[in-house]
């Protein structure tokens, strides 16, 4: 029986052996006539084969385990799509996170679509043809006209009456003149003011666009879900108000060129009255614009309330018709690439607009457009000091002629998830009632946002409670955060950055090559939008181009080696940023859009470097790799350098803790390597002794928890070369800045005993900075800007050192009493200048 059943086994076996071709020395024939004994010692061979098998794969799966251990893990590929898209905030705005967008679609997106390109279709009429059908396509909208219900609006009424009061006792006559005159001024206003913007301008001019705009622009993407994420939003009959970051002169007329070609209904957009030039002014007007005076009250010190109440009425109304806003929260273009600081005018207007019941909500819209080159030139003139120049006609034709000869790139336009009005300010009722718990000796809880009338015209401008002034402005802020934090980086940033902040002294094509291949995923990982795609080699050649040779030099260059006793010579491409003025500060402002991912980590850089002047440059210290600090020291070090860049930066969103997030940026350089987590270590008496001692504290357990623990926390500082270079090269994305500051507040001692005009006194620091760029003791060229500066003496002022008051619409600065002698200038000076020392620089 045992025999019959080995031999059936074997047979199975030898089937089994066949079909894998292994006995490939039997022949078919003789297999049926092998003998017991033979298939039994086919068996055994099968066996041993089978072994041996085994064993050789066990031996490849140890030296593969052992060589994935021992080894360096390969960095993984970079993804040849992005899957980016800005989702609200979700402390703020929840119910608004969960609205509007397709998962499915956001996680299936590419890099984008390019607006630029239509459907031609089938025939050849409609190939020739195709940019006048896909206009003729566009969905029609209804744009009212609000004039009348302007003029009779009980708000500017009641504005032409108290003007013409004030008028009549100022200048002797009766009040029924002045009413006259008042209303007549009150409808010049208005006219000059409004929109006259029509469907067939807009599908005229936009066909225009079609022809023109490939002319000097590669491409012009967009996500696709962004544009079924507005689609969706449009269709819910609320208002929409689109609030761009603003660089560019083309950024309205692209941001409308974008919403009418998906079928959106376009915006009346708040622009400068310095754009209402003859026949460009009447185009924009035609395509939404309606027009802002840049100095509302023409006598500074005296406001002008009839246009204030025009301003305020013409958009309430425009909103109660249905109308979608676009207005720039900065005010005007950035000329440093970062955001400006917002301006709440017309946020406080549609804030008003719902809490008077105008409206039942609307849908706030943070964009951001970013350029690899920008259209409208560069602002080194105006950062040098120098005046604006003031558009014109010939202005503008020489401008369009010369942007149409040029080659701009790519722009991207990132449009964040809209998120409800309502629910914004009832959010930020709610934390302003936490964190006030108490006013008067009463219980703070939130009021009901509609209420009757309101008799506010502009933010800031008549009687406007504080708290509803800090509700705009924390919408303001978290807007251009948001915004910001949307912001597609782009080939020339990338690249302008790296050489800027790592290869200022040049280095070749291949060392750029790998420095990006760095980057791109760290910002990857970062979920940031990187609006490029490609080899590296290939981008960079690209950025290269685009930046061009005033800005990026090349230089072919031959490097002999010695190998195996044999020179041999290769050539390579050296790669150098110009970094002399005025070349350095237009480079600067493409670098400035990738220094707002890396602020946080190099303003506790920075923190690390003034806590630890006296330890991190100690031979013992270094020698024994023994520099530790604590967190709570670093923490505030940290917080009084973003007070002083408080006006370049907006570190974090309104309802965030600044401290909280500086210490997950102390984990993120935990991450990294550059500092290290020390324990605590503390005997069990000890720390039952300080448990026991609690017991007699009145605070509460959680809160003298946090505080110990965030006392008590130590980090360990990395000195080997790889940590210190990455930290020297953090610290000097911000070194820039630090050293205009600095100059202003030494300058701040010209001030002792005298007052000077704003103007002169920017001078005055311009000409200080500049003397020591060309000594040498400033190493950057773009620390030489207006805007910083101007920056420092608002934040001087803000700590109540510096004094200001206006004099024939001039502002004449002073310092403040305790200020005015050179000990009490120098205490602020050394207070910032602490911040620019460095290791082994300074």
């Amino acid at each position: 029986m045992v025999d019959i059943l080995a031999a059936r086994i074997q047979e199975v076996y030898t089937k089994w052996e066949s079909r894998t071709e292994v006995p490939r020395n039997l022949d078919k024939s003789n297999t049926s006539r092998l003998s017991l004994g033979g298939l039994r010692r086919a068996g055994q061979q099968m066996q041993r084969r089978r072994f041996q098998t085994k064993e050789q794969a066990r031996k490849v799966r140890e030296a593969s385990l052992f060589k994935i251990k021992e080894t360096e893990p390969i960095a993984a590929q970079i993804p040849r799509t992005t899957a980016f898209f800005y989702y609200c905030c979700s402390s703020c705005t929840p119910s608004s996170r969960d609205s509007l967008v397709s998962k499915v679609s956001v996680q299936h997106q590419s890099h984008g679509n390019n607006i630029l390109q239509v459907n031609s279709g089938t025939s050849l009429l409609r190939k020739i043809c195709s940019h006048i059908f896909h206009v003729y396509k566009f969905k029609k909208y209804d744009y009212a006209r609000v004039t009348q219900a302007v003029l009779n609006d009980e708000r500017l009424i009641e504005a032409i009456k108290l003007t013409a009061a004030e008028n009549a006792c100022s200048n002797g006559t009766t009040v029924e003149e002045e009413i006259s005159k008042a209303e007549s001024r009150a409808k010049e206003v208005l006219l000059k003011m409004q929109s006259n913007i029509s469907d067939t301008i807009l599908k005229i001019v936009f066909w225009i666009f079609y022809k023109l705009l490939p002319c000097f622009i590669q491409s012009a993407v967009i996500q696709p879900s962004q544009i079924q994420m507005l689609q969706k939003a449009n269709d819910t009959g609320l208002p929409l108000i689109f609030i761009p970051l603003h660089r560019s002169h083309l950024d309205y007329i692209m941001t409308t060129f974008f919403l009418l070609s998906h079928n959106i209904r376009s915006p009346l957009v708040a622009a400068g009255d310095n754009l209402r030039i003859p026949f460009f002014g009447w185009l924009l007007s035609g395509l939404g614009a309606f027009f802002i005076k840049r100095r509302i009250d023409p006598v500074q010190g005296r406001k002008d309330s009839l246009y204030r109440a025009t301003l305020h009425t013409y958009v309430m109304e425009s909103l109660r018709a249905g109308h979608n806003i676009e207005f720039f929260i900065e005010g005007g273009r950035t000329r440093t690439g970062k955001p400006c600081m917002p301006k709440g005018g017309i946020l406080s207007v549609i804030v008003d607009a719902y809490m008077d019941g105008t409206i039942e909500d609307a849908l706030l819209v943070p964009m951001s457009i970013n350029y690899e080159r920008l259209v409208d030139g560069n602002f080194v003139r105006e950062q040098l000091g120098q005046p604006k120049r003031m558009e014109s006609f010939g202005c503008a034709i020489r401008a369009m002629w010369t942007t149409l000869m040029g080659n701009y790139g790519i722009l991207k336009m990132d449009i964040c998830q809209p998120f409800s009005l309502r629910e914004m300010l009832k959010s930020f009722q709610v934390q302003q009632a936490r964190l006030n718990p108490t006013i008067n000796g009463q219980v703070s809880t939130p009021k009901p946002l509609k209420y009757s009338m309101s008799s506010s015209s502009l933010f800031g401008t008549d009687v406007v409670k504080e708290e509803d002034r800090q509700l705009v402005e924390s919408i303001a802020r978290h807007v251009v955060y948001d915004g910001s934090q949307s912001t597609p980086i782009m080939s020339t940033n990338i690249v302008a950055f790296l050489l800027l902040y790592k290869f200022r002294d040049g280095c070749t094509l291949d060392t750029l090559v790998e420095a990006l291949d760095s980057m791109r995923q760290e910002l990857e990982w970062a979920k940031r939008d990187v609006s490029f795609c490609g080899e590296s080699i290939d981008v960079i050649n690209h950025a290269l181009d685009i930046l061009g040779p005033g800005l990026v030099k090349q230089q072919r260059q031959e490097i002999t080696e010695a190998a195996n006793g044999q020179i041999k010579s290769k050539f390579t491409t050296a790669i150098r940023p110009v970094s002399i003025l005025p070349n350095v500060i237009e480079m600067s402002y493409y670098a400035n859009t990738m220094v707002l991912h890396y602020v946080l980590e190099s303003v506790v850089v920075a923190g690390i470097y003034a806590a630890l002047k006296s330890e991190i440059n100690d031979p013992k210290a270094i020698a024994e790799n023994e520099v530790n600090v604590f967190q709570d020291v670093v923490v505030e070090k940290a917080l009084e350098v973003c007070d002083i860049l408080k006006y370049e930066f907006i570190f974090c969103k309104p309802c965030q803790d600044l401290g909280h997030v500086i210490i997950d940026t102390l984990g993120t350089l935990c991450s990294t390597g550059i500092i290290t987590l020390k324990e605590e270590a503390y005997l069990d008496e000890e720390l039952w002794s300080r448990r026991y001692a609690r017991t007699f504290d009145d605070s509460s357990d959680e809160e003298y928890s946090n505080t110990y623990r965030t006392r008590k926390i130590q980090y360990k500082l990395s000195l080997s070369p790889e940590h210190s270079s990455r930290m020297e090269y953090l610290h000097t994305l911000l070194r820039p800045l630090i050293d205009t500051y600095t100059f202003s507040a030494f300058s701040l001692r010209k001030l002792v005993g005298r007052s000077l005009s704003e103007r002169d006194l920017v001078n005055e620091i311009l000409g200080e900075i500049k003397t020591n760029i060309d000594r040498g003791t400033v190493n950057y060229g773009e620390s030489l800007c207006v805007d910083p500066i101007k920056n420092s003496l608002k934040v001087f002022e803000k700590w109540n050192v510096l004094e200001c008051y206006p004099q024939e619409n001039v502002k004449i600065l002073y310092l403040k009493e305790e200020y005015d002698d050179e000990v009490a200038t120098n205490r602020i000076f050394e207070r910032v200048a602490a911040y620019k020392w460095t290791r082994n620089v300074d």
